[in-house]
């Protein structure tokens, strides 16, 4: 059996006091399998420009994968 990966996102919780509990969360469909840690990061820094808060708080991965018998 193996795992068969069909598609990932990226969760990313921005820091700011604007936000309620200092934080708010986003997730991002369809990111490229291929993606770098450093090419999702680099989206994440600027959506964080955009939005004019304190950064990124935490990014996660998250993979959707098939098992294949």
């Amino acid at each position: 059996m193996e795992f068969i990966l069909k598609d990932q996102s990226v969760q990313f919780t921005f820091a700011g006091k604007k936000y309620s509990n200092g934080k708010k969360s986003r997730i991002l469909k369809n990111v490229k399998k291929q993606a770098s840690a450093e090419e999702v990061m680099k989206v994440g820094n600027a959506l964080s420009k955009l939005q004019k808060d304190d950064g990124i708080k935490t990014a996660r991965l998250i993979s959707y994968s098939d098992i294949q018998a």
